[in-house]
């Protein structure tokens, strides 16, 4: 099993004005767990919570380009660093920001456990909001 392979599809996925909802959840164990940013955003149990996550925030953006620099495999752990760029639906706007995911691997190869690490100031700083406004966003 390619662990690296599974990440890199995973995050293909969201390089789409439309999610692809099945596609993604076809990707996630059951059981899988996501947390959208550490250490601010609640953590979403369960593949169906993680796509109605999903598909919140392309509510709120879409065409997220995850552009991976740099990604390691440990085990059933994938590390990658990326610079993701997202159009927010609202103006139009790009934002761009690093990010380090996460990712847990069972073995049928399902994604079970989903992190992202990235500067939420940074972002709302591009958004033209305050670090409130960024929290109330991502713990919706």
């Amino acid at each position: 099993m390619n662990h690296e392979q599974i990440a890199r599809d995973f995050l293909a996925l969201f390089h789409t004005k439309k999610l692809d909802v099945a596609a993604l959840r076809s990707m996630l164990a059951d059981d899988a767990r996501y947390q959208p940013i550490l250490p601010i955003a609640p953590v979403r149990h369960g593949a169906d919570a993680i796509c109605g996550e999903l598909e919140r925030q392309y509510q709120l953006y879409d065409e997220c380009a995850c552009d991976i620099l740099h990604i390691a495999v440990n085990c059933n752990t994938v590390f990658t660093e990326r610079v993701d760029t997202c159009r927010q639906l609202a103006n139009g706007q790009k934002t761009t920001t690093n990010v380090v995911g996460v990712f847990d691997i069972n073995a049928d190869g399902k994604v079970i456990w989903w992190r992202e690490y990235w500067d939420a100031l940074d972002c709302a700083g591009q958004l033209g909001i305050d670090d409130k406004a960024m929290r109330a966003i991502m713990c919706a």
